[in-house]
């Protein structure tokens, strides 16, 4: 289920000085085109720009940060996910990274805060408890420090990611835009400031994590976005197709399916992903959605990974609904394009 907001801020700020009130409310440009790029073959190749923020620590050799407190390589993480999301959409999605700016500056706090190297490793080195609050970052600045809404108006970007270590207050998912909505975090809109023609989203990763908890923050988006377009979320008392793919047996009694980021089908509480007592689950008949016959089968953790997440939520996406057309529900028969082309389609472009 969606984080809390305090479970959601990862915690340390960027550069520069406290940002003025938002501008008066006016309607946003005409957005270039709605929807994401597609290939030639009609898949999308959503265009990402990423902000890897890691600073040089001249006291320390001149060592990047990430580096020097033995976080992962941005890089490589960012090669994992990609190629994660590809083979579990079926190919449908192929993030095409556009722009990479590895970034010699902390975070901005939206108070005006921002962290000095110095400052930073005595946090890390020592008390933690002790790092800088209210922690959130200042999203409005940086959107306007590299140009995000016109580039997002344009359509040179379809998405932000943000790699940044703990203590730099980023949501792992925020929308922002004309008629963003919530994703897992309250979302920026021309009330708060936002100037862009199209809803985006902005993605916030941790390099001190792996692929795993990245495909858990696309795992919250996604159940995000789909309680958008279904209008509700209840699979304890499933009444429509999201629900029903949602169920796990702890809410439904042998009527589990695939359950949720958080529950696999034979979970009792969050992050449960290996427990080994079997129960019957119709997940498997969601490989060949819309087509459910309703078929189950006994399924224990050894199906979805045996407890580590990046496989538990590769198996989870895998059976995301991604067929052509419309489903008998009249909603896309592709769940991946409300994730990721969200703006192209009535029921998940906002209110």
């Amino acid at each position: 289920m969606p984080h809390s907001r305090r479970s959601l801020l990862r915690g340390a700020g960027l550069a520069g000085a406290a940002l003025a009130a938002p501008a008066a409310f006016a309607a946003p440009p005409t957005p270039v085109r709605r929807g994401v790029a597609l290939d030639r073959d009609g898949n999308l190749t959503p265009r990402v720009l990423v902000l890897n923020f890691d600073p040089i620590i001249e006291s320390e050799g001149g060592k990047r940060l990430n580096a020097l407190v033995g976080f992962n390589d941005p890089h490589y993480l960012c090669d994992g996910y990609v190629a994660d999301v590809r083979a579990c959409s079926g190919g449908r999605v192929r993030y095409n990274v556009v722009e990479w700016r590895d970034l010699d500056v902390h975070p901005l706090k939206k108070d005006g805060f921002r962290y000095t190297d110095e400052e930073f490793l005595k946090i890390w080195r020592g008390d933690k408890n002790q790092h800088h609050q209210p922690d959130a970052i200042d999203y409005l600045a940086l959107l306007r420090e590299y140009d995000i809404e016109r580039r997002v108006s344009s359509g040179d970007l379809d998405e932000v990611w943000l790699f940044s270590y703990p203590f730099t207050g980023t949501y792992e998912s925020i929308m922002a835009g004309p008629t963003a909505y919530f994703c897992n975090s309250d979302p920026l809109t021309p009330r708060d400031g936002i100037g862009a023609a199209r809803n985006f989203i902005i993605m916030g990763f941790n390099p001190e994590r792996g692929v795993g908890e990245m495909l858990e923050d696309l795992g919250h988006r996604t159940e995000s976005i789909l309680t958008h377009v279904y209008s509700s979320w209840n699979p304890a008392a499933p009444k429509h197709t999201w629900d029903r793919f949602t169920v796990y047996d702890k809410n439904v009694p042998g009527g589990s399916a695939c359950g949720n980021v958080h529950f696999a089908p034979n979970s009792t509480k969050d992050y449960e992903w290996g427990r080994k007592t079997y129960v019957l689950s119709s997940a498997d008949d969601w490989l060949d959605y819309p087509r459910l016959t309703g078929k189950k089968r006994l399924m224990t953790a050894s199906d979805w990974g045996s407890g580590d997440i990046r496989a538990h939520h590769r198996w989870w996406l895998e059976r995301l609904p991604k067929a052509p057309g419309r489903a008998p529900d009249n909603k896309l028969a592709s769940w991946w394009d409300y994730v990721v082309d969200f703006n192209a389609h009535r029921e998940s472009s906002g209110p």
